[in-house]
This record gives C-alpha cells, structure tokens and sequence, in this order.
C-alpha cells in the first residue's frame, strides 16, 4: 500500500513575488569551460538547495534528460542502507520508463510539484509530502509544471545510483551536436545496463521474455565487442568535477519575473 506523509509547511517568510534570487549553474563543461547545454536555475535560499551545500558529492546531470542530482548518502557496496539522491527535474525533462523495483522507494518533495504515477495513477505531490511506493508496483514520475521540481528520493540501492549516473556520464562523454543537444547511450549499452540492474529495476515498456530475448542477442553482441554495462567510474566525484560545472553560490543574482 503506498503511504503519502504531509510535513509542516516551510515557515520561512514570503518573498517579494516579481524578483527571486536564482544561481545558474549545472552547464556541461569541455576542458573546464560551460559549454551550450541544460542550465540547472537553483533558489539558493531554497531546502534542495541547502541539501546540495551540505552533500559530500558533487552536482550531476543528465543532458539528455535535463535532470540534475547528488547523493547525500552513499552507503557501501555490503551494507544494507539505502542511497538518498536529492534529484531536480526541468519542465523539459521526460517522464523515465514505467519501471519496477524489488524494494521500496520512497520520494519527498523539496521545491515545486511531482506527478508520480503508480500502477497508471497519477499523484500529485507538494513541498513536504512524501510518497512511498511498494515493492514490484509499476511507476514513474514527471514534471507537469512550468518551473524546475526539487525533490529527495530514498532508492533501492547504490546500483540504482550507478545505473543512472552510467549513462548520465556516457552522454556527456559522447558531446553534443552545434545546437548543444545531447544523445545517451546506444541501443546494445542501454540493454546491457538494463541487463545489469534486472534483478533490482525491471523496465515494463515490453515483455520481459522481449527483454531477455534482446539482452541474449543484441545485447550478447554489444558485450563481445567491448560495450560494458554499469560502472563504478562514474560514481567518482572527479569524473563529475570534470564535466559538470559546480554552484558558485557568490555568483547567485537577483531575477525579476
């Protein structure tokens, strides 16, 4: 059964509502330099916000989704802990595939409002509610809003954190186009990353004996010729500090809207 927690509401007094203090920040770099790309806008004064300054990871993103995220809590391989990833998702961002975990997941809102649907059902989650889904219980989740959604995420496991920040990490190895869009992985390496993490996430899009039909043959094939599936160098801290720029919280300035 999946339980929805409404906290206290944020008690920080009211902002002025035509000017907010907004930092830019996220960009993909080349060679140490912001280069045309997905632009994380953070309300530095905001809860996600103070998360990220007290996290010991560094900023993600995915460019292709135009998702960003750290982890505040990274528990080792052999423990039994889970991971808390503090994820912010843009009005642009796709919603991911319906998906499935063996355990619970567990998703509080920070900043904006999350659609998370289960089982087809569409919930819609504020600042300070929480909403855990059920082991096996079909769900994703979406931005249905015209601003950028904070939220804080419990995950299964630190594989599910590998599994995404692998191909978050392999598209901004493969660069972008002159218009600065970005492609993830390939076909055979996103099947062979789905291979790796069965047993915990399992895809719904198309049957699983579709699925395991295509890991034992195009994803069989991607495997010989050297195309790997999950993988710990993307959980350093210096392959992110290479390729996503990091907040300058001086550099914050006064938006009017």
């Amino acid at each position: 059964m999946m339980e929805t927690v409404v906290d206290s509401p944020d008690d920080r007094p009211p902002t002025d509502e035509t000017k907010r203090r907004t930092l830019l920040t996220g960009r993909p770099l080349v060679d140490g330099t912001p280069v045309n790309g997905p632009t994380l806008e953070l309300d530095p004064e905001g809860p996600a916000s103070d998360l990220l300054r007290q996290s010991p990871h560094p900023l993600v993103s995915d460019p292709v989704s135009r998702t960003w995220a750290t982890l505040l809590e990274r528990p080792d391989p052999d423990e039994t802990d889970r991971p808390v990833l503090v994820q912010w998702v843009s009005p642009e961002s796709p919603a991911p595939p319906v998906h499935y975990h063996q355990t619970t997941e567990t998703f509080k809102v920070l900043e904006g409002q999350l659609t998370v649907v289960c089982d087809g059902e569409p919930i819609h989650l504020s600042p300070g509610e929480s909403l855990t889904v059920d082991p096996r219980q079909e769900h994703t989740f979406r931005n249905e809003t015209e601003d950028t959604v904070a939220f804080r995420a419990e995950l299964p496991s630190i594989r599910t954190v590998k599994g995404l920040y692998t191909g978050w990490g392999i598209a901004h190895e493969g660069g972008s186009d002159g218009n600065g869009e970005f492609t993830g992985p390939g076909l055979g390496q996103a099947l062979v990353i789905a291979a790796d993490l069965y047993d915990e996430t399992t895809m719904t899009m198309a049957p699983i004996l579709a699925q395991r039909f295509l890991w034992a043959t195009v994803g069989r094939v991607a495997r010989l010729s050297g195309v790997s599936g999950t993988d710990d160098a993307y959980l350093d801290a210096s392959f992110w500090n290479q390729h996503v720029e990091q907040p300058d919280w001086g550099q914050a300035e006064d938006v009017t809207y």
